[in-house]
């Protein structure tokens, strides 16, 4: 016999002191029903069956608690070659338009035909400015991605900042070690970091067996950044001079940190881009659904969850035939 969770059992040093109180219970009360001429050997039956009944229920429902197995089942098994987590880098150098609609209009068109093309896939996604954050944990739920893409498309999310480590962090948490599965970053970017290091991050995910396929966006020329307008702190009217930022992409720092993980480089301005990106996801998951079948050991915590509540009835039934026949008529 095995337990799911071997240290619940633990709790079964509680049957100790409930022998010990039992005990005292039982003796107060039968000198008290003594005196009153009540207490009969019928009584005394009742009072040690109800309390090992009841101390039966304790030990039942404790080693239900801890998940005992035994025996062997058959059981399906579902293996999925890869797991994919979409980053979208959604600073304000990803709403330059020197691609249509704009880098990020671009990035999102590319993934939600790479969705349409990879077909039965777990896929979360991410988003990062000045921090990551893990938006959506993996799922099947093909609707949910779409719905996320779309979110990216209203502007909300985009703001001034880049830290693509923080976002290849964030993408990280997504994947479960107790999941036999390939682990994936996709980073949508221009490749532009005002803070952290992407190589680092690369690195650490390496480490964690996640390799990184990063599709850039943009020109190496570049675009100008779209600014919120600066207003005349006097007048209150537009500043006179506005200041321009000019983004490129950053072809190299993609292409090395994919490199250095073992992914691939893919140009997001490319038409081909989404099918070469699904292209690159099926080679890595060409087993999809059910793989195999395993032995396990059975779970048993039925069993003893149905023999808890039996003991705790006949307990309370001893107790009520007590209560029924020593009270005085």
């Amino acid at each position: 016999m095995t337990f799911d969770a071997p240290i619940v059992l633990s709790g079964l040093i509680l049957v100790i002191p409930f022998v010990i109180l039992e005990a005292i219970h039982y003796y107060r009360r039968g000198k008290i029903l003594k005196l009153l001429n009540l207490l009969q050997k019928e009584h005394k039956r009742r009072f040690v069956l109800s309390a090992v009944f009841f101390m039966l229920f304790l030990c039942c429902a404790i080693i239900a608690l801890a998940g005992p197995r035994w025996g062997a089942r058959s059981v399906v098994e579902y293996k999925r070659g890869v797991d994919v987590v979409f980053a979208f880098d959604v600073s304000r150098s990803m709403e330059s338009a020197d691609v249509e609609p704009s880098r990020l209009g671009r990035a999102v068109s590319v993934a939600r035909e790479a969705v349409a093309l990879v077909g039965n896939a777990r896929i979360g996604t991410a988003f990062g400015k000045g921090r990551g954050v893990l938006a959506l944990p993996l799922t099947w739920d093909v609707n949910a991605v779409l719905v996320f893409l779309d979110s990216l498309l209203t502007g909300v999310q985009s703001g001034t900042g880049t830290n693509l480590e923080s976002l290849i962090e964030a993408s990280s948490r997504a994947f479960l070690s107790s999941f036999p599965a390939k682990r994936l970053i996709v980073l949508f970017s221009d490749g532009e970091s005002l803070s952290g290091s992407l190589q680092a991050a690369v690195d650490r995910a390496r480490l964690e067996s996640i390799s990184v396929v990063a599709l850039g966006f943009g020109t190496e020329e570049g675009g100008v950044v779209p600014q919120r307008i600066m207003l005349d702190r006097e007048t209150g009217e537009p500043a006179a001079e506005q200041k321009v930022i000019v983004s490129a992409r950053d072809t190299e720092a993609l292409r090395n940190a994919a490199e250095r993980s073992g992914g691939i480089f893919i140009d997001g301005n490319a038409p081909d881009a989404a099918r070469t990106l699904a292209g690159y996801i099926k080679t890595l998951a060409p087993e999809t659904g059910v793989s195999s079948y395993k032995i396990e050991a059975a779970p048993r915590w039925r069993i003893f969850m149905l023999a808890a509540l039996v003991f705790l009835l006949l307990s309370k039934l001893a107790e009520k035939k007590i209560r029924r026949s020593t009270t005085p008529g």
